[in-house]
């Protein structure tokens, strides 16, 4: 990488694997960069409004979006990517501050799952983003003590037989 970052956020976004924010040694950062690998380069992209270390990353329907993280306080803003114009623009923010929450895509929808909201206390709930209208409703799991770290989604066919 052109930056020499830890603790960031990942996506794949238009066969290109994005570094979003993470810190480095000059402290937290909010520069974003992708490598292309048909090219092995690196290229900077525009930078995000804040800094973010430990951020969630998600990519929904050819967009890309920097959730939560910590710029010295925990986050519960999201900015999103646009790739055909090159700039970050915020959105509505979550509910709770997520610090390193797991993010997945499905349906249409973001799932933002557990991430700490305090230095050592982690998040037993769900955010569910709707990018059509905006919005941001939360769901708690059903089984008290549970707490997330991260998550995956494996899409396939209901009727699939292995």
């Amino acid at each position: 990488m052109s930056t020499e970052r830890y603790d960031l956020g990942v996506g794949v976004l238009n066969n290109r694997l994005y570094a979003v924010g993470g810190a480095g040694n000059g402290g937290t950062l909010k520069s974003v960069e992708y490598y292309d690998p048909t090219l092995n380069t690196w290229t900077p992209v525009a930078e995000m409004s804040t800094t973010r270390q430990g951020v969630g990353v998600g990519v929904l329907d050819g967009l890309m979006y920097a959730i939560g993280g910590c710029d010295g306080e925990n986050l519960k803003s999201v900015e999103v990517y646009r790739p055909s114009d090159g700039v970050w623009s915020s959105v509505a923010d979550m509910e709770i501050c997520r610090f390193r929450p797991g993010v997945v895509a499905l349906d249409g929808l973001l799932y933002v799952i557990g991430g700490s909201f305090d230095e050592f206390i982690y998040s037993d709930t769900v955010e569910i983003y709707n990018p059509k209208t905006n919005t941001w409703t939360m769901e708690r799991f059903s089984r008290s003590g549970v707490y997330i770290y991260g998550g995956v989604v494996v899409d396939r066919p209901p009727n699939f037989i292995n």
